[in-house]
């Protein structure tokens, strides 16, 4: 499995839009991608500009659809213009789940 953790900030005058765009990305990645497992996002409490997006993905190949999808890139050209801090991705290691 392959697990990715990405945070960004956007600009505080695009939080709502942000929100939208995300909601409508997701609803495309739950409708269209088996491969991918897990795919969340979090807004911070302290801080509502703030987003995290935590996925998983049953392996590289399904990591690798994912990536290139239309949808994939309409979501970069639409949420990267309003972040204030573009995001920033981590692989992750799964250590233990429930």
């Amino acid at each position: 499995m392959e697990h990715l953790f990405v945070s960004f900030k956007v600009k505080r005058e695009h939080i709502d839009e942000a929100k939208k765009i995300i909601i409508e990305f997701i609803k495309q990645i739950k409708e269209q991608e088996p491969g991918t497992l897990f795919y969340r996002c979090f807004q911070e409490k302290s801080d509502d500009s703030s987003f995290v997006h935590v996925m998983t993905f049953r392996n590289e190949e399904d990591e690798e659809i994912h990536r290139h999808t239309k949808y994939v890139k309409n979501f970069i050209n639409r949420l990267y213009p309003i972040c204030e801090k573009e995001p920033e991705f981590s692989e992750l290691n799964l250590i233990c789940s429930n």
